[in-house]
């Protein structure tokens, strides 16, 4: 009877996998969405769901998700939105923080960062259930460092911070350089990547083409090293390699580096 309940457990995964991006596409259009709702129909319900069938990895998941987003998402979103890398042009709260960075920024990361690694675990991993690894100070104590360096830089020469292609600095930055280093020293864990990696780039590409559509979102730059048209839509190169292709990729080894077993 376990047995049987767990496929059937397994199917019903595998069919909300498919159901739930088609219903927050066409929940989106159909209501005209914000940012802040497509973002709870798009990661919010998967989210929830895997959080209820993963249970016991809840609370490590949430901790990883905020410990990373908040710095990372202030680091980033700054400088991505000042250098016009791209700019939310669909919020709801009448403040931006710094008075650039808007608030579904964070939650966006938060949503995106929470189900991508509640994914993996409820997939593939099983990983360990401490909290908070040990070796997540030595991710914390540099982004401390480069969050401070930042508010003195932000507060006496904030023009430093307007970075020419920043959509493609940000990228190097931030996923290829810390995925691809990860992965040169473990490279077995590449095949599990890829599989949530591409359900991943299935998902972004649909909200991307979705918050396109309603405008939610544009990319006002005149510096990317290129153009993608798709589906009536137009988007920089740097949006599909970094953000749609290797995002998922580039989260999973800040996971599995500092705050997992690596395996």
């Amino acid at each position: 009877m376990k047995h049987r309940d767990q496929k059937f457990l397994r199917k019903l995964d595998m069919f909300l996998l498919i159901l739930f991006p088609i219903i927050s596409v066409v929940s989106s259009l159909l209501l005209k969405a914000n940012f802040l709702i497509s973002i709870f129909l798009f990661l919010g319900l998967p989210s929830i769901y895997f959080s209820f069938r993963t249970p016991e990895q809840v609370k490590k998941t949430l901790a990883f998700a905020l410990i990373v987003t908040v710095p990372f998402g202030i680091l980033f979103d700054y400088i991505a939105t000042v250098g016009k890398a791209w700019f939310i042009t669909s919020t709801v709260f009448p403040f931006r923080l710094f008075g650039v960075i808007p608030i579904e920024d964070f939650i966006f990361g938060f949503f995106l960062v929470y189900s991508i690694i509640i994914f993996y675990e409820h997939f593939l991993d099983k990983g360990k259930h401490e909290l908070v690894d040990k070796r997540m100070k030595y991710l914390l104590w540099p982004l401390i460092i480069f969050l401070l360096i930042f508010f003195i830089v932000i507060f006496t020469r904030p023009d430093l911070l307007v970075i020419p292609y920043a959509h493609f600095w940000t990228g190097i930055v931030f996923i290829f350089l810390p995925a691809i280093t990860f992965l040169s020293f473990f490279p077995r864990l590449l095949s599990k990547y890829v599989k949530i990696g591409s359900y991943f780039f299935i998902l972004s590409l649909l909200f991307e083409l979705t918050a396109l559509q309603l405008h939610q979102w544009s990319f006002p730059a005149s510096k990317y090293i290129g153009w993608v048209s798709l589906f009536g839509q137009r988007f920089p190169f740097e949006e599909l390699f970094f953000w749609l292709v290797l995002f998922s990729i580039g989260i999973l080894s800040y996971y599995e580096f500092f705050d997992d077993d690596r395996k």
